[in-house]
């Protein structure tokens, strides 16, 4: 319940939310494949990843790839 109140996320969500901010990091600093990053982030399912980063980003990895940063 702290965790929540400081966070404004639950311990679970936080988390998922640290890999996807990860993974924006080597989609915007790699070349690597959307489906490399998944696995080294540890999602067995690159779908499921493509899902999860387009819920919590607002769009899908390769749009934020393609997106001009800065």
């Amino acid at each position: 319940m702290i965790f929540k109140q400081s966070t404004g996320y639950s311990p679970v969500d936080y988390y998922l939310r640290m890999k996807i901010q990860r993974a924006s990091q080597l989609l915007d600093l790699t070349n690597a494949s959307i489906k490399e990053i998944s696995i080294q982030l540890g999602f067995r399912d690159p779908y499921y990843f493509s899902r999860l980063f387009k819920k919590i980003m607002g769009c899908s990895p390769l749009d934020y790839r393609h997106n001009l940063k800065g």
